[in-house]
């Protein structure tokens, strides 16, 4: 196969990833939509709507580091194709248990979970194969147009489901997120996953080599690599006090200023255009020259909004004011965040080697997915019993000093990156 032919048939994989993460990202927020208004109609409470929530977060901080084990050990392209067969198969299973015996809680927490599992292996099993089936040249291309697809289905979809809520049947919800998972499915069977897979170089004994014995040995990888270990730790650090914001600014928009919900979901709605918008732009311009510079300056530009979420609280805006206020800081902090994720996702998938790449971005998901409940806990108990002001700004500095200690150019640079970055070339290229 010629480069020319190798470099079309990778814009024919980046097609096919990038559709099927838009439609399947677009049915599953769809079903997320009809799902919650069913439990909250059916039930009247909160609990109930936070137990099918945490359904859908344990599995994966779980299960997370088990499937980087499984990724790096099976081919990953039939780890993410059973995973997602899996998925439909058990969609349109419960269309037909809930067509003929009803729905019922049991079932919706069942249901949260198991797609919570399959779904953390395919994610992980296309996240980890990026630079495997897309060239070198644009695997930026490829992770910002990614975020664009499926931040304009986040947006899309409620939308959707919220008009189809009013006229369809919840069985119906439950045959479209299936629909939409086999379109998904067909996507990835015609995605090349080892049209630029570089020959691994670790020892074939490895394949055989117990769970636990593997996860210890990607945790020691991450923690003896120069660039991986900062990043994860700031990017675990970041992403609790972020947290922060998810419980803030709806209690500060609702419960203190009086927003309705109507007003509120105008400024969330923000947060998704800023993504989508960005991500347009980043995947139009060439790689970024310095990632950790962009990455530090973007974790201090987020500390930087954290604390503006005060503002309002500190000077009176009125009603319009607050939520055009808002609403431009949550297109902000949309866009800040691809700032902060893109290199960091784009300099994982070029410094990480093959045989370590899933049990590194399982370690990632673990991490983060791990540290979002401890944070949503914290947040909501000190809200309750402290000024909103105060811990947005103390938080908001906390995130700064993260970013400042923990990316500091003495520990960790572009020179590093790009040294680390050469490194692994030059060992894939004499694997080949």
């Amino acid at each position: 196969m010629t480069d020319q032919q190798r470099l079309q048939k990778a814009t024919r994989n980046m097609f096919f990833f990038t559709g099927g993460e838009f439609i399947g990202t677009i049915g599953a927020q769809i079903y997320l939509f009809g799902i919650s208004f069913f439990v909250l109609t059916l039930t009247g409470s909160a609990s109930s709507f936070a137990l099918t929530i945490l359904c859908s977060m344990v599995p994966r901080i779980i299960l997370a580091p088990i499937a980087g084990h499984v990724l790096d050990r099976l081919p990953r392209k039939q780890v993410v194709i059973v995973s997602h067969a899996l998925m439909t198969v058990m969609m349109l299973s419960v269309f037909f248990y809930t067509m003929f015996f009803g729905l019922n809680l049991p079932v919706i927490y069942i249901t949260a979970a198991l797609l919570a599992a399959f779904s953390t292996f395919a994610g992980l099993g296309l996240t980890a194969s990026i630079s495997n089936f897309v060239d070198e040249a644009r695997i930026q291309r490829a992770i910002s147009l990614t975020q664009s697809s499926t931040s304009l289905a986040a947006i899309l979809g409620p939308v959707l489901g919220g008009l189809m809520y009013g006229f369809l049947s919840i069985e119906a919800f439950f045959l479209i997120h299936a629909l939409a998972y086999a379109t998904a499915l067909i996507c990835e069977i015609n995605i090349d996953f080892s049209l630029y897979k570089r020959q691994s170089t670790d020892d074939p004994g490895q394949k055989d080599e117990p769970l636990i014995a593997s996860l210890k040995a990607g945790a020691s990888y991450v923690k003896e690599h120069r660039v991986l270990l900062p990043i994860m730790l700031v990017a675990l650090w970041v992403n609790f006090f972020f947290m922060g914001s998810v419980v803030g600014l709806p209690y500060i928009t609702i419960e203190v200023l009086g927003a309705t919900s109507d007003q509120f979901g105008l400024i969330e709605a923000m947060f998704g255009v800023g993504t989508l918008v960005l991500s347009i732009y980043i995947s139009t311009r060439k790689d970024f020259k310095k990632p950790i510079r962009t990455m530090r300056f973007g974790m201090l530009s987020i500390g930087l909004l954290f604390a503006m979420l005060a503002l309002p609280l500190i000077i009176p805006m009125g009603s319009p004011g607050f939520i055009i206020f808002y609403m431009i800081l949550g297109f902000a902090f949309g866009g800040t965040m691809m700032i902060i994720n893109t290199p960091i996702l784009v300099l994982m998938q070029k410094t990480t080697p093959e045989h370590y790449r899933g049990r590194v971005f399982g370690l990632l998901e673990m991490v983060a997915s791990g540290i979002s409940p401890i944070g949503l806990v914290l947040f909501g108990f000190l809200y309750d019993v402290a000024s909103p002001s105060l811990i947005i700004l103390i938080t908001a500095v906390l995130l700064a000093a993260v970013t400042v200690i923990g990316l500091r150019p003495s520990k960790v640079d572009d020179e590093v990156a790009a040294d680390e970055i050469l490194e692994e070339n030059a060992v894939a290229t004499q694997a080949q």
